[in-house]
């Protein structure tokens, strides 16, 4: 049997284009004759065929990477670092507009583990959202990222062709940032061998892509004025977390304006400094777990790293009302752990960002909400190896469900856990208790 294409590229070969393939009804029917997008969502996840995956890349080509709005203000911005905050961002455009988001920062995986070199995976569905965000009006900054579970384990070099082949599709796509890659200075290069890197790495990122090329460093990165940011259009660094400590919080903000104004004077080519990854840590699921070890320590301490969701918003309004003034934007993390889209902290942000305009409204918004399309789409785009290689905090959380050992009735993990799902389910509900006893004995998970 032959193997069925994978929908989201170029490359692949379309039997039946489906015109307008979004707006189904009965004058415009879908795969299988049927006349509305829940049907033809659910007949296409019951079958695996050339019609449905044909109609998956007829969905892809209709969307216009052209729609970008041109930002004139600050870019205002959502992080989002995993294939399930992606995934949620896309369900939430409507809202993300009203909020005053203009720019979604995310790339795809890079893994270095299990793959005889280093490779980026679920390229074909990474592509999908990429040009989501861009037909709905987003600007997309672009940033592949190895930093999930110990994918920060190889060398600079050994990265660089998965890196050169995004800048090539960064401009095919015509996005508007495309960083070097997440936390570049993380990797097994020394940080002078980091800064060297960059500058021999830069000039053949641009032979590839004509749009603006950041840095993004780690906060240790940024504050050790070791990197050579020569060149570069943008900095996009990390930012400290913060958390219900408002003299801490203060420090860091002043400490990372400065820093941010410093590059700016000593870089001519520096345009855009922005801070990315800036949350509180309200708890829950979250692949971070040095988070969770350092709430564990802090809690010995009598202190917290948690924030409430009143907390949340009285910090995001300190780091807006100090820090947003003297940068050019900023990405607010929306994920497990740091959801702030939907809370309180939403409104202080939606204050400032919408100050700087709002992206018109489309009528495919609120397509991309559609019950399973979504699920659909990433069935069809990703094959079974990229499947169990792709970054999904739902079912993986390291080696065997954060364990130093694979958890079986012989071996169990916590809470008695025997099984590598059993032990994630547990995980799910009681994150702190798990996490401590990985700590006690896999010394440090």
């Amino acid at each position: 049997m032959a193997q069925l294409q994978k929908p989201g590229s170029d490359d692949y070969v379309v039997q039946t284009l489906f015109s307008d393939p979004l707006a189904i009804s009965a004058d415009n029917p879908g795969p299988g004759g049927h006349t509305s997008l829940e049907a033809c969502v659910d007949y296409c996840a019951a079958n695996d065929c050339t019609e449905c995956r044909d109609w998956i890349q007829s969905v892809y080509l209709s969307l216009d990477t052209g729609n970008q709005v041109d930002i004139t203000g600050k870019f205002n911005g959502i992080w989002l670092p995993t294939i399930n905050a992606i995934r949620d961002a896309v369900r939430q455009i409507p809202t993300l507009k009203e909020i005053g988001v203009n720019t979604v920062s995310f790339g795809p995986d890079v893994v270095t583990r299990e793959v005889e070199a280093p490779r980026s995976v679920g390229d074909n569905l990474f592509r999908f959202y990429v040009r989501v965000f861009e037909d709905a009006g987003f600007n997309v900054h672009l940033v592949p990222n190895p930093m999930h579970w110990g994918h920060n384990d190889a060398y600079l070099a050994d990265l660089q062709p998965v890196l050169l082949d995004w800048a090539a599709e960064a401009e095919a796509f015509d996005v508007a940032f495309y960083t070097t890659f997440n936390e570049v200075d993380g990797m097994n290069d020394s940080i002078e061998e980091t800064s060297d890197w960059l500058q021999e790495i830069l000039p053949q990122i641009k032979e590839r892509y004509s749009g603006l090329v950041c840095v993004q460093p780690t906060q240790a990165g940024l504050t050790s004025q070791k990197l050579d940011f020569t060149g570069y259009d943008c900095l996009s660094s990390f930012f400290p977390l913060l958390v219900p400590d408002q003299t801490r919080n203060q420090r860091a903000i002043s400490d990372f304006v400065a820093e941010a104004q410093r590059v700016k004077s000593g870089y001519a080519s520096v345009k855009h400094v922005m801070f990315n990854d800036v949350a509180t840590f309200s708890g829950g699921n979250w692949a971070e777990t040095t988070i969770m070890e350092q709430q564990i320590r802090a809690q010995a301490e009598g202190r917290t790293e948690y924030s409430t969701e009143e907390q949340q918003a009285d910090i995001f309004a300190d780091f807006l009302d100090t820090a947003y003034p003297d940068i050019d934007g900023c990405f607010f993390n929306n994920w497990t752990g740091f959801t702030w889209v939907g809370k309180s902290a939403a409104d202080v942000v939606k204050a400032v960002y919408s100050q700087q305009g709002m992206i018109p409204g489309k009528a495919t918004d609120s397509v991309w909400a559609t019950p399973g399309l979504l699920e659909l789409i990433e069935r069809v785009t990703l094959d079974d190896t990229e499947r169990g290689l792709i970054f999904d905090l739902d079912t993986y959380v390291g080696g065997w469900a954060g364990l130093c050992f694979e958890p079986n009735p012989a071996s169990p993990g916590p809470f008695g856990c025997t099984s590598t799902g059993e032990c994630m389910e547990c995980f799910r509900e009681n994150p702190e208790e798990y996490w401590a006893w990985c700590l006690e004995r896999c010394d440090g998970g």
